[in-house]
C-alpha cells in the first residue's frame, strides 16, 4: 500500500460534497484547497451533523390522519362487495366502508385532484382477476384502512387487461396519488402480477398489520416511503421496499421510523432484490428490522443515516451500502452474513452498536464490486488510492468478523473516539486496516488481530499509541490476549475465534516510553488477568511501534472471530462478554482495566 499523510481538510471537502442533498460526489482539488483544517473528531460530527441537515431538508412528515386509522361512521358511506358484480367506484371525497368478498372486480377511485378518500377496509376481500385490485385513478390522498379487529385480503391477477385510463397499472394497490395504509386491522396482499403496493407520490405505513407478498416489490412509493409503526412482513422477488425516482434528485426516500418489520427477498431471478432500496436516501431513525435479502439488504443510491432501532441483516452481497455516505449515530446494526458489511464512498460512525460478519471486507469506503453502486465495480482495481473515500469513527462500539479486510478504505481512515474490535481475515491477501493513506488514530480503542502477511499499523503521524505485535506462530483460535500496564493493569483483553498471528491494540492510557506486557491465555474478570503466559514486554519506542517476528507490515491480514469473549479498555461497556476498566463488566463476565494480574 502506498502511505500518504491524511490531510484533514480534503476530508472536510469530501463530507460536503458528500452531504450536499442526494447528489453524488463532485468533490476536486481546488474545493479541497479552500477547506478548513479541522480535527479528526469536528470532522465526524459534521459528517453526522450535515446528514441530519438533508435529512430534515428531505425526510417523510406524517399527519394526524396518516396516524389516526379511525374513522367516523357517521359520514361513512357502506358497500357490501359480496352484493356486487364488478367493483364499485369512488368519484367524491368522502369515507367508503366496504366488507364482504368480491371474488372478480375492483375498488376503483376516481375522483377529484382535490378530493380525499379513505377507504376502509371492514372484513373485506377483493380479488381482481386482470388488474389491480384496489386502483386510485385520481384523488389529492388516498387511505386504506384496516379497520380494527377485522381481517382483510386484496389479491390481483397474474396478468392484466389494457387499461382504459392510459396508465400501466402493476400492483395489487396501484395508486397514482399520496397513499397512506394504517389501521389497527390485519391486511394481506398478494401481488401476483408484480408489485404489492404501488404510490407514484408518497406512500406512508402506520399501525396496521400488513402482510405483502409479491412477485417483484413488495411495497414501492416513486417520491417516498414512509413507515411510522405497525406490524409489517414483506416477501418479494424483486426489492422489498422501494422508493426512486430518476426525475427529482432529491427525492426517492425510505424512512422506517417504527415498527415490527420483516422483509426477505429474492428467488424470482429479479434485477434487483434489495431489502430496502432508495435512489437518493435511506434513513433508520427506529423500529426493529429484520431484513434477509439475495442482493443488498440496504442500498441507498445516494446517503444512508442510522440514528436508531434495530436492524438484523442478512445479505448476499452488501448488508448496508450507501453510493455517498453513510453515517452511524445510534441504533443496534447487526449483519450476520455478507459479502462486504458496510460499503460507502464515505463512512461515518459517532454511535451506535454495529456487528458484522462479512465473506469479504467488514467495512469498505471504495466502491467495491456491487454493479449498482456508483462508486465502481467490483473487479477494478480496489487497491488503488482515491482520495475522495474515506473512513471516520468516532464512537459506537463496531465489532467485526471478516474473511476480507476488517476495515478498508481505499483513502484515509481516522480513529477518534469509540470500540473497535476486528477479527479477519486469515488469509494472507487482506488485512484487518487497509488505508489507502495513511491510517491515523487519536482517540477510542482498537483492537485487531490476525494473519501477518498484510499486516498495518497506525500512522506515526497519529497522536495515540499505538502496538503492532507479531508471534513467531499463529495462535490458535480463542486464545486469549492481553496487554497490561507495567503495574499490571488490564488495558485491553480480547479472544479471537479465528486463528491470528498478528494484534494492533491501541488504547488512550498508552504513552510513549513505558513498557507494556503482551500476555496469552489465562482469563480476565474484574479488570484482573490470571493466568497466562507471557508472550513479551514491550517499551513503545514511538507512537507507532511495531515488534515481533514474521510478516510484512504494509497491509493486514486477520483472522475471523465473532465477538464472544472480547474486552476493551475505557470506561465503556460492550456486547457479549465485553467489559472495561475501572472494574465494569460487561455480559459474559469479562472485565477490563482498573485491575491487575494475579
Amino acid at each position: 500500500m502506498k502511505r500518504f499523510h491524511i490531510m484533514l481538510a480534503v476530508t472536510a471537502a469530501m463530507i460536503l460534497a458528500f452531504t450536499a442533498g442526494c447528489k453524488k460526489n463532485t468533490n476536486d482539488a481546488e474545493s479541497a484547497s479552500d477547506a478548513s483544517s479541522d480535527s479528526a473528531a469536528s470532522v465526524a460530527a459534521s459528517v453526522v451533523s450535515l446528514e441530519v441537515a438533508a435529512a430534515a431538508d428531505n425526510a417523510p412528515e406524517y399527519t394526524e390522519r396518516d396516524l389516526d386509522g379511525t374513522y367516523d361512521a357517521s359520514d361513512a358511506v357502506t358497500v357490501d362487495l359480496s352484493a356486487l358484480t364488478d367493483g364499485y367506484t369512488i368519484t367524491e371525497a368522502g369515507i367508503y366502508v366496504f366488507s364482504g368478498t368480491l371474488s372478480d372486480g375492483q375498488i376503483l377511485v376516481n375522483a377529484g385532484e382535490d378530493d380525499k378518500v379513505q377507504i376502509v377496509l371492514s372484513g373485506a376481500s377483493v380479488t381482481n382477476a386482470d388488474g389491480p385490485a384496489i386502483y386510485v385513478v385520481c384523488a389529492d390522498k388516498v387511505f386504506v384502512t384496516a379497520a380494527e379487529g377485522t381481517e382483510n385480503a386484496l389479491s390481483d391477477g397474474a396478468s392484466y387487461a389494457a387499461d382504459s385510463f392510459g396508465n400501466t397499472p402493476d400492483g395489487c394497490i396501484f395508486s397514482k396519488c399520496d397513499l397512506t395504509v394504517n389501521g389497527t386491522g390485519v391486511l394481506t396482499i398478494n401481488g401476483n402480477y408484480k408489485f404489492g403496493i404501488v404510490g407514484k407520490d408518497d406512500v406512508v405505513l402506520a399501525d396496521v398489520t400488513l402482510t405483502v407478498t409479491a412477485k417483484s416489490d413488495g411495497v414501492c412509493g416513486k417520491d417516498s416511503v414512509a413507515v411510522n409503526s405497525g406490524t409489517i412482513q414483506i416477501t418479494a422477488g424483486g426489492d422489498g421496499i422501494v422508493s426512486e425516482n430518476t426525475d427529482d434528485a432529491e427525492k426517492g426516500v425510505v424512512q422506517i421510523d417504527g415498527g415490527t418489520i420483516t422483509i426477505v427477498t429474492g428467488g424470482a431471478s429479479a434485477d434487483s432484490a434489495k431489502g430496502i432500496k432508495a435512489s437518493c436516501a435511506v434513513y433508520l431513525n427506529g423500529g426493529d428490522l429484520t431484513i434477509d435479502a439475495e442482493d443488498d439488504a440496504v442500498h441507498s443510491g445516494g446517503t444512508l443515516s442510522v440514528t436508531g432501532g434495530v436492524l438484523t441483516a442478512a445479505s448476499g452481497d452488501d448488508g448496508l451500502h450507501a453510493d455517498d455516505t453513510a453515517t452511524f449515530s445510534g441504533g443496534t446494526v447487526t449483519v450476520t452474513e455478507s459479502y462486504e458489511g458496510i460499503e460507502a464512498g464515505g463512512i461515518a460512525i459517532a454511535g451506535g452498536t454495529i456487528t458484522i460478519t462479512a465473506s469479504d471486507d467488514g467495512l469498505n469506503a471504495a466502491g467495491g464490486s456491487d454493479s449498482s453502486a456508483d462508486n465502481g465495480p467490483r473487479g477494478g482495481d480496489n487497491f488503488a488510492t482515491d482520495a475522495d473515500r474515506w473512513i471516520v469513527i468516532s464512537g459506537g462500539t463496531l465489532t467485526i468478523r471478516a474473511s476480507g479486510d476488517g476495515i478498508d478504505s481505499n483513502g484515509s481512515l481516522s480513529v477518534t473516539g469509540g470500540v473497535t474490535l476486528i477479527s479477519g481475515p486469515e488469509n494472507s491477501a487482506n488485512g484487518a486496516l487497509d488505508s489507502g493513506t495513511d491510517a491515523v488514530i487519536s482517540g477510542g480503542v482498537v483492537i485487531a488481530a490476525g494473519s501477518t502477511g498484510m499486516a498495518e499499523t497506525f500512522s506515526s503521524e497519529s497522536t495515540q499509541c499505538s502496538l503492532l505485535y507479531t508471534y513467531g506462530s499463529v495462535q490458535s483460535a480463542g486464545t486469549l490476549l492481553t496487554l497490561t500496564a507495567e503495574d499490571g493493569t488490564v488495558l485491553a483483553s480480547y479472544a479471537p475465534t479465528a486463528t491470528y498471528q498478528s494484534v494492533v491494540i491501541s488504547t488512550p492510557e498508552m504513552t510513549q516510553g513505558d513498557v507494556y506486557t503482551l500476555f496469552s491465555g489465562g482469563s480476565v474478570s474484574g479488570g484482573v488477568l490470571s493466568g497466562g503466559t507471557t508472550i513479551a514486554s514491550v517499551t513503545l519506542s514511538g507512537v507507532s511501534t511495531t515488534v515481533g517476528s514474521g510478516g510484512s507490515f504494509g497491509t493486514n491480514d486477520f483472522g475471523t472471530g465473532d465477538r464472544g469473549g472480547q474486552s476493551v479498555p475505557g470506561d465503556q461497556s460492550v456486547p457479549d462478554g465485553q467489559s472495561v476498566p475501572g472494574g465494569q463488566s460487561g455480559p459474559g463476565g469479562q472485565d477490563f482495566g482498573g485491575g491487575n494480574r494475579r
